[in-house]
């Protein structure tokens, strides 16, 4: 695995049918300074996204995994973990499904 950049998005299907969770995703977040002066989290999906939350940005981005649902419980996302380095969001995705997880932007 190589990455030039750091905008990395993912979708990996669960093969399990028997699980509610319909498949994992890996989306890249930022930090950013609110008005109040405190912090909110961003989800950037677009290099567009990225290059104007890298102006403001408080820290390096991150990778955060969500578990997707399926259809039958309102399609809802849940978080399982953040990872600064995307080798380890990967390879959690891949021990959890046993499958090969592919990043389809970077």
């Amino acid at each position: 695995m190589s990455f030039d950049g750091k905008l990395v998005n993912s979708y990996t299907p669960n093969n399990n049918p028997k699980s509610p969770i319909e498949g994992f995703e890996i989306v890249t977040c930022r930090e950013l300074p609110d008005y109040e002066g405190g912090t909110i989290l961003e989800e950037v999906r677009t290099a567009e996204e990225f290059l104007n939350a890298d102006e403001e940005a408080l820290d390096d981005p991150f990778y955060r995994v969500f578990a997707v649902y399926r259809k039958e419980t309102n399609r809802t996302k849940k978080v399982l973990a953040d990872f600064y380095d995307i080798k380890q969001a990967v390879s959690f995705i891949q021990d959890l499904t046993g499958t090969e997880t592919h990043i389809y932007s970077y």
